[in-house]
C-alpha cells in the first residue's frame, strides 16, 4: 500500500459518517505526518506501517468524534482549503515548508541549547543592567540638585 491508497482508504471510511471539513483536517495530518517522516528519511512503507490499518484509524476516528454540530469547520472544508481527496501528490505544496515553523522538525537537544544560550544572554544584559543602575541613579540624582540648585538662583 502507497501513501495514495492509504489516504484513499481512510477518506472512504470517513465520508458520509463525518463532517468534511474533518475528514479533510484528518486527511491533511496523516499526509503531513507522513511527509514529514519521509523528509526525515524514513520509508514511506515504514511510516505506513508503523500508522497502521487505515480501516481502524477511520473507526477510531468515527468512535472518538464528540462533536455536539455547534464547531464549525468551514475552515476546514475542501471548497476553501484547496485540498483535494482526490489528490495527493507532493507537488501541490501541501507539505509543511520548514520555514513556516522553523522549531517543528528540531530536535529536542537543539531547542534546550537555543533556550539555555537565551536564558545565558537575558541573565547577563540584566546582571549589566544591575550593575549599571546605581551610576545612572547617581547621574540622575545630580543632575536633579544642579537643576535644583540653578533655580534657586
Amino acid at each position: 500500500m502507497d501513501r495514495r491508497e492509504f489516504l484513499d482508504i481512510l477518506q472512504n471510511q470517513l465520508a458520509g459518517q463525518m463532517h468534511e471539513g474533518k475528514i479533510a483536517a484528518h486527511l491533511r495530518y496523516y499526509e503531513d505526518y507522513i511527509q514529514s517522516q519521509v523528509m526525515r528519511g524514513r520509508s514511506e512503507q515504514d511510516v505506513l506501517a508503523e500508522l497502521g490499518d487505515p480501516r481502524l484509524i477511520a473507526r477510531t476516528l468515527l468512535d472518538t468524534d464528540t462533536d455536539s454540530g455547534n464547531i464549525s469547520y468551514e475552515e476546514y472544508s475542501t471548497e476553501h482549503s484547496g485540498f483535494s481527496g482526490d489528490d495527493y501528490k507532493e507537488d501541490q505544496g501541501h507539505a509543511h515548508n520548514s520555514q513556516d515553523k522553523p522549531w517543528q522538525d528540531k530536535p529536542w537537544h537543539e531547542k534546550l541549547i537555543s533556550l539555555v544560550i537565551f536564558v545565558g544572554i537575558l541573565s547577563v544584559l540584566i546582571k549589566m543592567i544591575g550593575r549599571l543602575m546605581p551610576s545612572l541613579i547617581m547621574i540622575a540624582v545630580g543632575v536633579y540638585v544642579i537643576s535644583f540648585l540653578f533655580r534657586r538662583r
